[in-house]
């Protein structure tokens, strides 16, 4: 009896075994992989290259930025990082980049306010001050009287009012009211407590003094000297109770050609054929900047240090894809690179930019938010952020809860210990990544940052409100999705794909959901019919990423297909059945950073019923990524309603229209 079950007993032992096995940390390696990558990476690193960067005012195409950007290309050289260059694209105000003209660059040396009469003081001081002066003000030595024009946006504002010959005070746009006040009504100059960016928390801090801008394209700019609200209030009851208020404004900047300058590194891959993942961050904005983006410039060349140590010290193997840092001039210098580089950007299969990602909740009052690729375009390093996203998570929860290890569990010591905070959104706009993805250059991205920040954009965006433990365990998630995409061997992919593939079916029963609880919505089909659609899409990405699963992702994403396929929408598709097609020197989004393509072609900024939706920018960049020649006005209309929301037709139609006046379109 004791031989006869032997065999069966060594069985049910073996299986037990293997079932009490723990499961991996990321589905798709195994647990060396990530314990060798968290090994390397530092929280503590990337906080001390943001302070590093604060010391300089870096805006776009100034000496500033330019010290900044040789600081990086020397640490990323210093970090083993291969080919570490800054390209230098010229900031004429003249050169295109496609549609896009780029803008003059700036120096500024000195400025001080002070009011005169009738208290003797000073006001704003530059660059003690970095945030005092408007970007792109220009010289002037003026002594005037202070004029209250309210918001100064608007040509009511100046009624009854003599402004020329005078300094203002206003609320609204800087650029607005300089070309408004000066320009048009002779004032000297302006000074602006123009609130930059909206929260639940805005007003709250009346000592903020906001970063302004006036024109990068306006070579006749006075100056704007930037105030705080508590500043600016008591100025303006001042002159309400009747006071006559003298200041004096001396500037010494000067707006001339300058260069847009990219900085680029390379981990190099053994497969030159096999394309490059990218990790981007852009390098500008005002001193200190330390959130915006000192902290996403610093993470990334903290992802590369971290895997380039890996490989040195044999933990990690040389990737196939190679791994290319880019920091660059936000928004402005990712549509001139790209535009530049057509053969660089064809190489890209996909990765992940940042900007803000340090900071401290209790002092910004931000958390993390993980975007998604766009719909129009899904890809496999939506799966990929996920799975090292959701690691994060249980081993900073599981830390905080019972204590252990700090390293193991991303915890950098005098770094916060709690659990860390943030989710998995769809996609957001506002960062270079739209330039990326945008359908001219298509390279799928996610978008780590932070919001809402309440200290962007103003004098108190400071390293103290920074975190090295945020800071290290972003770093940590970046290099586990480049890692992925660039290494993952052949004898893993099957684990991704079964992972995108859970991922695509549970896509698609929400929207199946979704659909059955509406049932009176002529929209409701689309929901499964493009969810299918979008699961062929990424199902599609792991196969071209990773030919040996290319057969069973193919015949995944064909089943998903032929699901995407019954689905019929509700109305006719005869209704708007006109097919757009790119115009070919229109290439990438529409707005970049300053400059508006839809203003400069049709004269102003038009009004478009789409952009009045909550939504309407994301609806509107998707738009105009669906246009490839084939899709009907209506088609896009079904897609973006089965992927994002119902959209009347009436409003897309009357944005493509917009759009072929400014011959953004054609009509095939």
């Amino acid at each position: 009896m004791k031989i006869r079950f032997l065999p069966l007993l060594l069985l049910a032992t073996s299986a037990s075994a293997v079932s009490a096995a723990p499961p991996r940390r990321i589905p798709f390696w195994p647990d060396e992989v990530p314990q060798a990558i968290a090994a390397e990476v530092d929280g503590l690193a990337p906080l001390e290259t943001v302070r590093a960067l604060s010391r300089f005012h870096r805006v776009q195409g100034s000496p500033g930025f330019a010290a900044a950007a040789e600081l990086m290309r020397a640490r990323a050289a210093a970090a083993g990082l291969a080919e570490a260059s800054v390209e230098h694209l010229p900031a004429d105000g003249e050169t295109r980049y496609a549609h896009f003209r780029s803008y003059l660059g700036w120096t500024a040396e000195q400025a001080q306010l002070e009011e005169l009469r009738p208290t003797p003081r000073v006001l704003a001081r530059f660059p003690d001050q970095p945030t005092a002066l408007a970007d792109y003000s220009q010289d002037a030595d003026v002594t005037a009287e202070l004029v209250d024009v309210g918001l100064g946006a608007s040509a009511e504002d100046y009624a009854g009012k003599e402004i020329s010959g005078r300094i203002v005070i206003a609320s609204g746009d800087p650029a607005l009211t300089q070309r408004l006040a000066c320009l048009e009504r002779g004032a000297l100059g302006v000074l602006s407590d123009y609130p930059n960016q909206t929260t639940a928390f805005s007003g709250d801090d009346r000592d903020l003094v906001r970063w302004g801008h006036l024109s990068p394209y306006e070579r006749k700019n006075h100056f704007a000297f930037m105030l705080s609200k508590r500043q600016s209030q008591a100025l303006r009851d001042r002159l309400q109770a009747g006071e006559t208020i003298v200041v004096r404004a001396r500037v010494r900047a000067r707006m001339q050609p300058a260069s847009y300058d990219v900085v680029s590194a390379v981990l190099p891959g053994s497969d030159a054929a096999a394309g490059e993942v990218v990790l981007t961050a852009h390098l500008c904005h005002e001193s200190a900047g330390a959130n915006d983006n000192a902290s996403g410039s610093a993470a990334i060349l903290e992802v590369g240090r971290a895997l380039q140590a890996a490989i040195t010290r044999g933990r990690l193997p040389r990737p196939r894809r190679g791994i290319r840092f880019l920091w660059l001039p936000e928004i402005a210098g990712s549509e001139a690179w790209l535009v530049r580089h057509p053969e660089l950007a064809k190489r890209l299969v996909g990765g992940v930019h940042m900007d803000m990602v340090g900071g401290l909740l209790a002092t910004t009052k931000s958390t993390f938010h993980l975007s998604r690729t766009a719909a129009s375009r899904p890809q496999v390093v939506d799966v990929v952020a996920q799975a090292f996203f959701d690691d994060v998570v249980r081993v900073s929860t599981g830390y905080a809860e019972r204590g252990g290890d700090p390293r193991a569990s991303l915890v950098w010591l005098p770094g916060s210990r709690e659990p860390f905070l943030g989710d998995v959104r769809d996609l957001e706009l506002g960062s270079d990544h739209e330039v990326f993805e945008e359908a001219s250059f298509g390279v799928p991205m996610a978008y780590f940052h932070d919001w809402p920040d309440v200290t962007i954009h103003t004098n108190k965006d400071q390293p103290e409100n920074l975190d090295a433990t945020k800071l290290g365990r972003v770093a940590y998630l970046a290099a586990g999705i480049a890692w992925t995409l660039a290494a993952l061997p052949d004898v893993e992919a099957s684990r991704l794909l079964a992972v995108a593939r859970a991922a695509a079916d549970e896509r698609l029963r929400a929207a199946e959901l979704r659909a059955e609880l509406a049932p009176d919505d002529p929209d409701a089909l689309l929901f499964p019919r493009e969810a299918a659609a979008m699961g062929a899409a990424l199902l599609d990405s792991v196969g071209a990423l990773w030919p040996s699963v290319k057969g069973p992702a193919d015949a995944a994403a064909r089943r998903l297909g032929a699901r995407s396929a019954q689905a019929r929408p509700a109305a006719s598709d005869a209704r708007d059945a006109r097919v757009p097609q790119r115009s070919p020197g229109v290439r990438g989004p529409l707005d970049v950073y300053y400059y508006d393509h839809l203003a400069e072609t049709l004269g102003s900024r038009p009004e478009a019923a789409l952009f009045g939706r909550p939504r309407g920018d994301v609806l509107a960049y998707e738009a105009l990524n669906l246009v490839d020649g084939r899709r009907s006005v209506r088609e896009i209309r079904d897609e973006l309603a089965g992927r994002y929301e119902p959209v009347p037709l009436s409003d897309l139609t009357q944005y493509f229209e917009l759009l072929a006046r400014a011959q953004v379109v054609s009509w095939r």
